[in-house]
C-alpha cells in the first residue's frame, strides 16, 4: 500500500473526520493495519481495528457497535478472511466486507465475490484504491439499510391497521403503471429488449420495494404479479417483434398456477425473458422445476445480481437461466479496477459456456461502457443509455 510517511505530504484530517462512518480493520500485521487506519481516518472514518478474526467478532458482538464496512486480510491465523465473512453473516446478514490480499490470481477474486466479499484488494494497493473501495462498500450498506426501513415504512406507516394496508395497497394496484428501461446490444448497435418496472400514483407506495413489502405482508404477491403481466400484455404490441420484454417475477409467483394457464402474456411466451428475483429461497418454491415448465410455454429465464453474493450464484446453478445480469456493485467504476474486470470477464466466459447471454447493469458512464465491452459483453443497461420511462425509448448507439 501506498502510504506517505513524511510530515510534509500528509493531508490533514478534514472537518468531518469520524463523520463519514465506522469501519472495523482486521488485520495481524500491525504496520499495514495501522496505515490503512491511519488512511481512512484521514478520509473522515471512525477506526477500530483489531488483530485477528475471533477479536473481530467480539466487536460486532458487542451490540452497542455498528460498523458500516470491514476491511480484512485474507491470511489470517485461527480465522482466515473467508472464514470471517461466514461467520459475519451470522451476525450481521448486511455489513459489507473488503477483503485485502497479495494473491492477484482470478481464483481468488472469484472465491472472494462467491464468498459474499463486496470488493477484493491486491496488495500493494494505493490510497485511492482503499478509500473509494472503502465508500463504495458502505454506499452499499447503506441500500441495505434503506430496504429494511422500507419494510419497516410498510409495517408502521402503512399498517395502523391491515384494513387500512389492504386498502392502500389495492388503491395502488389499481393504479399501476409500468416503466421501460432499454437493454442495448452495443455489438449489433440495436435495442436488444426493455426491462418493465413497476410503478404506481398511489402516494403511499410510490417506492416499488414498498409496494412489494406490503404485498407480501398482505399475502397478496400473486395479485401484483397478475396485474404487472396484465400491464406488459397490453403494451407489447407497441414493441418491435424482434425486441424482447423482461417482466419481473417474484419468488413466491412461481407457485400461481395463473403463471402457467391462463397468464396474458403465454401467447407471445416466446418473446418473454421472466427475470425471478430472489427475495425467498427459490428450493422452497420448487424454482428448477418450475423454471422447466416456464419453458415449455416458450419463455426464457433470467436471474438478476450475480455477482452480489451467493444467492445469484446459486440460482445460476439450479436454473439454468437463457440470460444473467451481472450486478451493478461489479460494473461501477469498472475501468479502474483490473481485478474486478477479470471477474466479470471471468464470469461472462462461465455464462456463454453455459449457453446463456449476460448483460450488465448499472452501466453509468462512457469509461464504464468500454470497460464492460473489453471484458466481453455486448448487452448493456443502466442511466448511460435511458433511465425507466412511460415511453419505448430508443437511445443513440
Amino acid at each position: 500500500m501506498s502510504v506517505d510517511q513524511g510530515g510534509g505530504g500528509v493531508r490533514r484530517p478534514r472537518e468531518t473526520n469520524g463523520l463519514l462512518g465506522r469501519v472495523l480493520v482486521v488485520d495481524d500485521d500491525p504496520a499495514l493495519r495501522k496505515a490503512v487506519r491511519r488512511q481512512l481516518e484521514l478520509e473522515g472514518w471512525t477506526v477500530v481495528d483489531v488483530d485477528s478474526g475471533r477479536a473481530a467478532l467480539d466487536a460486532m458482538r458487542g451490540g452497542s457497535t455498528f460498523f458500516d464496512c470491514i476491511v480484512s486480510d485474507v491470511n489470517m491465523p485461527e480465522i482466515t478472511g473467508f472464514e470471517l465473512i461466514d461467520a459475519i453473516r451470522k451476525v450481521d446478514d448486511d455489513v459489507p466486507v473488503l477483503l485485502m490480499t497479495g494473491d492477484p490470481s482470478l481464483d481468488g477474486a472469484v472465491r472472494a465475490i462467491e464468498t459474499g466479499a463486496v470488493s477484493y484488494l491486491t496488495k500493494p494497493f494505493d490510497q485511492e484504491a482503499l478509500a473509494s473501495g472503502v465508500a463504495r462498500a458502505a454506499r452499499q450498506h447503506g441500500v441495505a439499510r434503506m430496504r429494511r426501513r422500507a419494510e419497516l415504512l410498510a409495517k408502521q406507516v402503512l399498517e395502523p391497521e391491515v384494513a387500512d394496508l389492504a386498502e392502500r395497497y389495492q388503491s395502488a394496484l389499481d393504479q399501476v403503471w409500468m416503466a421501460f428501461q432499454p437493454i442495448v446490444d452495443l455489438k449489433h448497435r440495436r435495442v436488444f429488449a426493455y426491462e418493465a418496472l413497476i410503478r404506481t400514483e398511489e402516494e403511499s407506495m410510490r417506492r416499488p420495494d414498498v409496494l412489494i413489502a406490503a404485498a407480501e405482508r398482505l399475502g397478496r404477491i400473486h395479485d401484483l404479479g397478475r396485474t404487472v403481466r396484465a400491464a406488459v400484455a397490453r403494451r407489447a404490441a407497441e414493441v418491435p417483434a424482434d425486441v424482447l420484454l423482461f417482466v419481473n417475477v417474484h419468488g413466491l409467483e412461481l407457485t400461481d398456477e395463473d403463471l402457467y394457464t391462463t397468464s396474458p402474456l403465454i401467447p407471445i411466451a416466446s418473446r418473454i425473458v421472466l427475470e425471478i428475483t430472489e427475495r425467498i429461497s427459490l428450493d422452497t418454491v420448487g424454482g428448477p422445476a418450475r423454471a422447466a415448465q416456464l419453458r415449455k410455454l416458450g419463455f426464457q429465464i433470467a436471474v438478476d445480481d450475480l455477482g452480489a453474493g451467493y444467492a445469484a450464484l446459486g440460482a445460476l446453478a439450479s436454473l439454468e437461466p437463457e440470460i444473467v445480469k451481472l450486478d451493478m456493485s461489479l460494473i461501477r467504476d469498472l475501468e479502474r479496477h483490473v481485478t474486478k474486470r477479470r471477474v466479470v470477464g471471468a464470469m461472462a466466459t462461465l455464462v456463454r459456456e453455459l449457453g446463456g447471454r449476460v448483460v450488465a447493469e448499472g452501466v453509468e458512464t462512457e469509461a464504464e461502457r468500454a470497460a464492460v465491452a473489453e471484458c466481453g459483453v455486448d448487452l448493456m443497461q443502466g442511466w448511460l443509455f435511458a433511465k425507466p420511462t412511460k415511453d419505448f425509448v430508443t437511445p443513440a448507439l
